[in-house]
């Protein structure tokens, strides 16, 4: 039986983002990593894409070469998926950076949201639809339910996850017509699974 070729990935962002350290998480096997330059974005060849990461560092937030290649990626309805990271010691979190995003790039989902811990660094992140918690505080992940006060925080981010998946099931991610944004920290590897689960719904046919 002959194997399927690898989706092709092309992951894209400032090095302040780390898109290296995201694809190193990954374990994509077949993938190309391009860092915001002058000209860099400019010579993407999205011929070559099965797959796209753009990789947005909070911190530094969205430049104009990272909207004229979301642009063409989204024209093309490649399959595709947002990553914030830079979260640590962040005024803004993934919240606001969402509401950015929403407004220069296109509308996302955010099936998953931040968690903090009592110096308000991040720990963990609840899913939106299950109302489990992923919490990255201890050495290894450990998953749990939400409580009913943390389910009450994000009980309007479900309703509008319900409304924007309404009649649709994971082949709109692979079409290019929905799109997710999830969070990333490098040093916790909060997101990583997450990611990963993502990135086989956005190739799996």
């Amino acid at each position: 039986m002959i194997e399927p070729n690898p989706p092709r990935w092309i992951l894209a962002g400032h090095s302040s983002s780390q898109p290296r350290e995201l694809l190193d998480d990954l374990e994509l096997t077949q993938a190309q990593v391009m860092v915001e330059e002058s000209s860099a974005f400019a010579e993407i060849d999205l011929n070559a894409c099965d797959a796209f990461i753009l990789v947005i560092n909070a911190k530094t937030g969205v430049s104009g070469a990272m909207i004229e290649l979301w642009n063409r990626v989204s024209d093309r309805q490649i399959p595709r998926m947002i990553i914030v990271n830079g979260l640590e010691l962040s005024e803004i979190d993934f919240d606001d950076i969402v509401l950015i995003i929403n407004r220069v790039l296109e509308n996302v989902v955010t099936p998953y949201l931040v968690l903090h811990d009592e110096l308000g660094e991040p720990s963990g992140l609840i899913s939106i639809a299950d109302g489990l918690v992923h919490d990255y505080s201890g050495t290894e992940e450990s998953n749990y339910k939400a409580d009913d006060e943390l389910l009450n925080l994000v009980k309007d981010f479900r309703e509008e996850l319900t409304l924007a998946l309404s009649e649709m099931d994971e082949s709109a991610y692979r079409e290019g017509i929905v799109v997710p944004a999830l969070p990333y920290v490098h040093a916790k590897k909060i997101g990583v699974r997450e990611i990963k689960d993502f990135a086989r719904v956005l190739t799996t046919h």
